[in-house]
């Protein structure tokens, strides 16, 4: 026992004197763990806005703040100080004369903040939004965003309001600070869209391994974001869809498109071929208008519809604001109108059917007007035959019976040459109208500018 505890006793005394000895160090070792990461931190900071400020003629990136429903914003950045920055973007309303505030501080991380009101901001806003369904949300952008990494001559950020983005600073030219606003904005405003003077097949198809298949391309400009679905059956990949930023050749999307291990995220444009072009190791996808088809639409029983009624209204009579017919026909509908009323002493359309279809020779076209607060009909009987193209889409020819001759037909004669055109519709399958209807467009063959929404009943 004596022996255990002056073994004890002497382990506490040596403890004791190796603690005196230490505090008596200046080279505490509790103290260099305090001093070495702030020593860290602040030189990374001084290392970041001196980065930040040696790119000549500033910094470039392309923002996509969310890639599940919104494209992405290009913005330039001329850090011209410690503390002021200049900015331009082909979003919102940039003004390139006007010095904004930021700051590099250290939260979770290295954090760079823009932190006076510039163009960025807008993104942020959340009362500015694109369209209704994103009220409150905005463009979901941040202005404040945390250093990541740099590799080579690029600096990486994550957004601070989803930190699973990742932002990618790379280096601007001079070049960037003349087209941004121009050449990027054209783009996204006069090619990317659909033109209503050109055809309203506009499709991307996919050149994979010796196949084709065919994706329709629908754009929503305020939101830079394109809605891809197939067409072609038996499709592995049914949705591309994918948010796109507008460049000075073409546009990017993300997130980018995967096919058979190839990555293509970059169409170019071609101003001969009005077309936009993605291509990497042989797999190409061509984003293009077709006046004449070489795909089948998405198939409508014209005439023998699954509800069994077979009659149809014209969707521009019931619902115009969510109507989804081609803005050419649009604008001659609303022609139609007005030429009525000019001619009709007043009167105005009020609805258009075509009924009994299910029976070929015994159809007829209905129009309704308005009179006095009354309601009056006008019918034009019309048969229809049912032929076919070289792909196997169907064709249908409206042929008037015998012509009526009234005081009204005058003013319906423009619908009548629209309907009873020697070269037919294509019936293209559509949107559901709800739960138990449908809504189909015709398309004449001779002019695919002009497709007319309906919904059966």
């Amino acid at each position: 026992m004596k022996i255990f505890k002056i073994n004890r006793y002497q382990l506490i005394l040596a403890f004791c004197l190796v603690v005196f000895n230490s505090c008596q160090d200046n080279s505490d070792p509790e103290l260099l763990f305090d001093d070495v990461p702030t020593v860290r931190i602040e030189k990374s900071i001084s290392e970041l806005k001196t980065a930040l400020q040696d790119s000549e003629n500033g910094w470039k990136t392309t923002y996509f703040t969310d890639d599940s429903e919104l494209g992405g914003f290009t913005f330039l950045f001329d850090f011209i100080s410690d503390s002021e920055v200049i900015m331009d973007s082909d979003f919102g309303t940039p003004d390139v004369t006007v010095t904004s505030l930021y700051d590099i501080t250290l939260g979770s991380t290295i954090k760079l903040t823009f932190t006076s009101k510039n163009v960025i901001h807008e993104l942020s806003d959340s009362n500015n939004y694109p369209d209704d369904d994103l009220r409150g949300q905005g463009y979901k952008g941040s202005f404040e965003f945390l250093y990541f990494k740099t590799v080579g001559e690029e600096i990486f950020f994550k957004s601070n309001r989803d930190r699973d983005i990742i932002i990618s600073f790379s280096k601007a030219s001079k070049e960037d600070w003349t087209s941004l606003t121009t050449q990027n904005r054209s783009m996204l405003e006069t090619n990317i869209p659909i033109d209503p003077l050109k055809s309203v097949f506009r499709n991307l198809t996919l050149e994979s391994g010796g196949n084709t298949t065919l994706y329709s391309f629908s754009f929503n400009e305020a939101r830079r974001y394109a809605t891809v679905t197939a067409i072609s059956k038996d499709v592995a990949q049914t949705d591309l869809s994918f948010g796109l930023a507008p460049t000075p050749t073409g546009f990017v999307v993300s997130p980018a498109i995967e096919i058979d291990n190839v990555t293509l995220d970059e169409f170019i444009y071609s101003v001969d071929n009005d077309e936009f072009v993605a291509e990497v190791d042989g797999v190409k996808m061509t984003l293009n208008y077709a006046d004449e088809l070489s795909f089948l639409l998405p198939f409508y029983d014209f005439g023998n519809e699954s509800r069994g009624n077979n009659n149809m209204r014209l969707y521009r009579t019931n619902l115009p604001n969510s109507d989804l017919s081609s803005e050419n026909f649009i604008n001659f509908y609303k022609e139609w109108e007005a030429h009525f009323t000019a001619t009709q002493s007043g009167r105005t359309v009020t609805r258009v059917y075509l009924y009994n279809l299910d029976t070929s020779d015994n159809s007829f076209v209905q129009v309704r007007y308005l009179s006095s607060g009354n309601t009056y009909s006008l019918n034009f009987g019309f048969t229809y035959t049912v032929t076919e193209d070289a792909t196997g889409n169907k064709i249908y020819k409206l042929t008037e019976t015998i012509p009526v001759n009234t005081t009204r037909r005058a003013g319906v004669l423009p619908l009548l040459e629209f309907l009873f055109r020697d070269s037919g519709f294509y019936v293209q399958k559509m949107v559901d109208f709800n739960a138990n209807q449908n809504t189909l467009g015709l398309i004449p063959v001779d002019d695919t500018t002009m497709l007319a929404q309906w919904y059966d009943f």
